[in-house]
């Protein structure tokens, strides 16, 4: 089965729109309200018995982006990247 995949392409513009409204949502979000959560999800996430779900939702909800929450984890559980094996 050697037939060639199908590859999703993202056009530029969709690109560009998305990053506009990314703009809009981090302009007119609460920074104080974002910093203070994130700042929860790192503190919750160095409790090793704590569940970091609902301080998670908490981020969300202060219109933390993905990034920014995954950033406050690494914090505390650093960041794993594969070795490349050629």
């Amino acid at each position: 089965d050697d037939a060639p995949l199908d590859t999703l392409h993202i056009g530029p513009e969709v690109e560009e729109r998305q990053m506009k409204r990314l703009s809009h949502v981090k302009d007119e979000r609460d920074d104080g309200a974002v910093k203070a959560a994130l700042a929860t999800v790192a503190g919750d996430a160095a409790q090793p018995d704590v569940n970091l779900m609902p301080s998670i939702l908490d981020a969300v909800r202060a219109y933390a982006t993905v990034g920014e929450v995954v950033d406050a984890m690494a914090d505390v559980f650093g960041r794993w990247t594969e070795d490349p094996v050629i």
